[in-house]
């Protein structure tokens, strides 16, 4: 599992890290190749930076899914859990501190 994280955020990054003008090498070296004409350039850019712009969205989205199964999988309780449970452990801390002064208080209790 963890494997699959590593290899997404490993792709997440290399298409992160294709900046704009390495995308117009590619596409100068495809036009040079004559397998994109000249006039379709700009466009073909632009698509090709759309395209991984999205598959990165997507890619980082599938992560997010996967490491919210995994959490759950393992039983992990979400924030708002756990926040409830904070709120509630310090209400039993609070209800034992009023216990014990009151027991200082009053030798019959």
């Amino acid at each position: 599992m963890l494997d699959l994280f590593r290899k997404g955020y490993l792709v997440g990054l290399g298409l992160a890290s294709l900046t704009r003008e390495k995308v117009e090498e590619v596409v100068d070296e495809l036009v040079k190749r004559g397998e994109v004409a000249e006039k379709d350039r700009p466009g073909v850019v632009d698509d090709m930076i759309t395209r991984m712009r999205d598959e990165q969205k997507r890619l980082t989205n599938m992560l997010r899914e996967t490491a919210q199964k995994v959490v759950v999988d393992m039983g992990v309780p979400s924030r708002e859990q756990f926040d409830e449970l904070l709120k509630r452990v310090e209400r039993l801390e609070q209800a034992a501190h009023s216990r014990k002064t009151t027991a200082k208080n009053d030798p019959t209790v």
